[in-house]
């Protein structure tokens, strides 16, 4: 269950932040969350353990998100974490009750039943102490008198983080909304005694009389939207096509406007919403007003819904990205919100196929199994269909398994049809070209290219290869975006873009691009005689020569070993650079003599902390062992005293 929880924190923290802040963050997450893990497997039972894992893993999240400590958004780690239980639940628990429910002409005992099942499997012990209150057609209530969550986060010193253990409730509660209303106005974490469950069955008519009814409809449907509504949508989502729709709001307004329906306007079209829609709406309009200050802003945009719908997403390009004097600031926060609807393609053709009878079986089949992927059929020309999958949000990686096994289905079923193999396919998503156009403005913030150039390389992968080498060619361009490109072509090719002939021609390089040139070749093997080049030239800069030092410990063979040595045992060489020489002999092979060589360099008091502890570090790497005569007689300070008790301990 920890490797599960530290997969999906992995995934999700991809998705909110760049890569490179997203990996720093989790490697934080997982080591605080093992060492809480071992904390409790110290005093926990079985049962204690399996409810226990999930307030530490809240509090190990929310102390490696970035942020002043006690200063942290809360709205961050709340949409982390219910996004990840979501993942959790979504397969075996969620999808399950919303078919069985959908299907059974009384959804209301099927909820009971679950609910009931599910307490006495998990909430009937002594660390919750369920007890049932009533039950009937129209109620099922039950409380909760002790909260297990609630005292780890107390053991932890953390009861400020055990709300966010209490909206999980809200995600089994969404589940059902077209079923069921769940309310909940005690819990133990806000300092009463007991979590009162209250759930009331919806699916009854409110009245006998038909307008009535319909307006109760109208109220429930507003009341359970994040968005305002337009009349239409509110139709779509259950209300009576017979009823005149605008009678039911003339009644409303008969009855002094309804406190809690707010109304306004989008495009002249009337939309209808709860005060928190409302508030919402209200907001969105805040956020074009470019007499607001930055940090409200950028605010409003961190906390916008994540399910926009589309007409927002291109009000949100066309008016903030594209506007020629918004804040450079504004855009990066709304580019790195846009991501999100970032939705990658790939798919295959085939032939000979009835798309119908293709989208009505197969198609329909893997929409059921992948319900947050797309799978469309799209006639092209000469009797040829395209396959596609897509979803928003979701990555090329993700997307592969699923196709990959739906053309294996359609294969079988389709012998005869002439299948080809499968290609990524170029989105004609607007925030995709957009995407594109930010990072090949050249006139727009570096900040703004380079994190347009990330997005766009976590998402399409290997399909921007010639783009990019076209970029880390230009010596036009953003050096740091150069370098960024060619980190980025490493990972995707091995061969090196062509950016110099000679090592001349590499000397006048900037400095980015000769660092990102080191990773590049470091992580193919290959040109090592550049990289000893660069050690020893002077018209290398240090930080420079420090890099291609440490990038070394790739190259294990003798040669290299031998230079890295005399380079770390010359004293006249920069200290800095020799401790990037010892850092880099930790991974080589090593013989008696020259391990005896660093040892010297470590029982020196002549040489510096730092180098002696760096050749402590290398001799530990390097499993060495000091002779009998050494741990006798060297113990002339601290250094070598501690030092030597752990090359002994091993």
């Amino acid at each position: 269950m920890f490797d599960y929880f530290v997969l999906l924190t992995s995934n999700e923290l991809k998705k909110a932040f760049d890569l490179e802040e997203a990996d720093t963050i989790l490697s934080s997450f997982a080591t605080r969350f093992r060492e809480l893990y071992e904390t409790l497997k110290e005093s926990f039972n079985e049962t204690q353990l399996f409810h226990g894992i999930n307030p530490i893993f809240v509090i190990a999240l929310e102390e490696s998100l970035p942020g002043e400590e006690g200063k942290k958004d809360t709205t961050i780690i709340l949409r982390l974490v219910l996004a990840i239980y979501k993942i959790m639940l979504e397969e075996l628990v969620l999808e399950p009750q919303r078919r069985y429910m959908a299907s059974s002409k009384d959804p209301w005992t099927i909820f009971v039943e679950d609910a009931r099942k599910g307490n006495q499997r998990i909430y009937d012990n002594e660390y919750f102490q369920v007890k049932e209150i009533n039950v009937t057609e129209k109620e099922f209530a039950f409380d909760i008198n002790r909260c297990f969550y609630h005292e780890v986060f107390k053991q932890f010193k953390r009861e400020d983080l055990g709300f966010i253990m209490c909206e999980y409730d809200s995600i089994m509660a969404d589940n059902i909304t077209n079923w069921v209303r769940f309310e909940r106005e005690e819990t133990i974490a806000e300092g009463y005694k007991r979590c009162t469950f209250r759930y009331y069955n919806i699916k009854q008519k409110f009245s006998e009389n038909l307008v009535i009814d319909s307006i109760f409809t109208f109220l429930k449907i507003v009341d359970d939207s994040e968005e305002m509504l337009t009349k239409q949508e509110i139709r779509e989502k259950g209300f009576d096509a017979s009823i005149d729709f605008y009678d039911v709001v003339k009644l409303i307004d008969l009855i002094k406007n309804h406190p809690g329906i707010k109304f306004s306007t989008v495009n002249e079209e009337p939309v209808y919403g709860n005060i928190a829609s409302y508030q919402r709406h209200e907001e969105w309009k805040k956020l074009f007003n470019r007499k607001l200050s930055k940090e409200e802003r950028s605010k409003i945009i961190q906390n916008l819904p994540l399910n926009l719908k589309e007409e927002k997403i291109n009000r949100l390009i066309s008016d903030i990205l594209d506007h020629p004097y918004e804040h450079a600031s504004i855009k990066w926060v709304c580019l790195n919100y846009l991501q999100y609807h970032f939705s990658a393609r790939i798919g295959f053709e085939a032939e000979e196929i009835d798309e119908l009878q293709l989208d009505t079986g197969l198609l329909e089949e893997f929409r059921q199994k992948y319900p947050n992927i797309s799978f469309e059929a799209q006639s092209l020309d000469r009797g040829k269909i395209s396959i596609q999958a897509y979803g928003r949000g979701i990555p090329e990686y993700k997307l592969k398994e699923p196709i990959q096994l739906l053309r294996k289905k359609i294969i079988n079923q389709f012998p005869d049809s002439g299948i080809s193999a499968i290609n990524p396919i170029i989105s004609m998503d607007p925030i995709v070209k957009k995407f594109f156009k930010i990072f090949e403005d050249s006139n727009q913030d570096f900040q703004l290219r380079e994190l347009a150039l990330r997005i766009l390389i976590s998402r399409v992968g290997s399909k921007l290869v010639p783009f990019l080498k076209s970029v880390a060619e230009n010596e036009q361009d953003n050096q740091f975006l150069r370098g960024r490109a060619i980190d980025s072509l490493a990972w995707f090719t091995s061969k090196l873009p062509q950016l110099y002939n000679t090592f001349n021609d590499f000397i006048r390089l900037p400095d980015p691009i000769k660092r990102s040139v080191i990773d590049f070749i470091a992580r193919q093997g290959t040109e090592k005689d550049l990289l000893l080049q660069m050690a020893i030239n002077d018209d290398i800069a240090i930080k420079i020569k420090i890099i291609a030092l440490r990038n070394m410990q790739t190259y294990l063979d003798p040669e290299v070993t031998k230079f890295l040595l005399n380079f770390a045992i010359d004293k006249s060489n920069d200290e800095r650079m020799r401790q990037a020489a010892l850092e880099a002999l930790g991974k080589h092979s090593i013989d008696e003599k020259s391990l005896d060589l660093l040892f010297n360099i470590f029982k020196d008091q002549e040489e510096s902390t730092f180098i002696r502890m760096e050749a402590f570090e290398t001799l530990r790497d390097l499993n060495y062992k000091p002779k009998e005569e050494s741990i006798l007689t060297d113990r002339s300070d601290w250094i070598i005293l501690l030092g030597l008790k752990q090359m002994v301990e091993g």
